[in-house]
């Protein structure tokens, strides 16, 4: 009988493999940042006292100036752009209304709200304050598809459209 040669059965890996390893990783990873959130919430509490100054337009104004000021120096431009633009009114000495003029606006904003409201309540001493953001779609685009309404919308920008038409006794097709 020939001999053949058996391999013999592999053996138990010892460790982790490299999925496992990630998956620990994250994990950790995870949690690190979970008590990372809760003692910066812990250190925020302490630094705010129980005591609530009320907010005055003077002093939000004050405290949002810096704050874009902040924007800036990190190299957010547009959002920069878009809260320097945007109007904003004290409802009370606890809610800020800051009006917007589009849903992507808001969509930014929303993305920074996470470290915007922390630093207003923290710089304004006001653990209250509430910022609100309300858009107002003030651009109405008119879509034109005939000569006419082409004609008619360029006229509304450039009155004198109307004179050159007439002066010129040119028809509309």
């Amino acid at each position: 009988m020939p001999k053949t040669n058996i391999p013999p059965p592999p053996l138990p890996k010892s460790g982790l493999n490299s999925i496992e390893k990630l998956k620990q990783q994250i994990s950790l990873n995870k949690k690190q940042e979970a008590e990372k959130r809760i003692e910066t919430a812990a250190e925020e509490q302490k630094i705010i006292t129980a005591d609530d100054v009320p907010t005055t337009i003077e002093l939000y104004t004050a405290v949002w100036t810096k704050f874009l000021a902040n924007l800036d120096a990190d190299g957010k431009m547009n959002l920069f752009t878009i809260l320097k633009n945007a109007p904003y009114q004290m409802l009370n000495a606890n809610q800020v209304e800051i009006v917007l003029a589009s849903q992507h606006e808001n969509e930014m904003f929303e993305e920074e709200r996470i470290n915007t409201i922390p630093f207003l309540r923290k710089n304004l001493q006001n653990t209250k304050l509430e910022v609100t953001i309300k858009v107002v779609n003030t651009i109405g685009f008119k879509k034109a598809f005939t000569g006419e309404e082409k004609f008619a919308l360029l006229a509304e920008t450039n009155p004198a459209l109307n004179d050159f038409r007439k002066l010129l006794a040119l028809d509309i097709q």
